[in-house]
């Protein structure tokens, strides 16, 4: 399947989860080291001034040089989600980009993002499970959002998001 097919064809949600899920089994308590399971993927990490582009990348994932560069001027909570992110796409979309290298060597990771992009959907789902993995989080889903959120090291809005899609 082409990129531009899968990104618009419906989201594979479980998927991208199970293999989330995979990568964090291991942990038992978070804050999930994020770029550390990115290295331990074969991708690796780089804090990286945005330059003009800084209000409007999160970070982008070069697929041939197997890196994740994050703006470096985001809150420590987005460059988590920013890296969960990029790995996802790592994890789950490699094959489609690399079967095409022309087409799209590096997937930028703008702050707004198309909601009927299949891609986006699933690496969003992929790092939502990655950061606060339902294995831990049911441990203490009754906790107040704020104090999960700094728990899992995530923002707010993001955890609100992952507990209103708990499978």
């Amino acid at each position: 399947m082409s990129f531009a097919m899968h990104a618009k064809a419906r989201p594979k949600f479980s998927g991208a989860r199970a293999e989330a899920r995979k990568l964090v089994e291991i942990y038992s308590a978070p804050s999930i080291p994020v770029a550390e399971v990115a290295e331990q993927n074969g991708v690796n990490v780089v804090f990286q001034d945005m330059g003009k582009y800084a209000e409007s990348v999160a970070g982008l994932l070069d697929f041939n040089a197997r890196r994740i560069y994050v703006n470096k001027a985001d809150p420590i909570a987005r460059q988590r989600f920013t890296i969960a992110h990029e790995l996802g796409h790592w994890v789950l979309h490699r094959n489609a980009f690399l079967a095409k290298p022309e087409s799209y060597p590096v997937l930028p990771r703008f702050q707004r993002v198309e909601d009927n992009n299949a891609f986006e959907q699933e690496a969003n789902a992929f790092a939502s499970e990655l950061l606060v993995p339902r294995h831990l989080l049911m441990q203490v889903r009754g906790a107040p959002v704020s104090a999960l959120a700094s728990v899992f090291d995530v923002s707010r809005e993001m955890m609100e998001n992952r507990l209103k899609h708990v499978d």
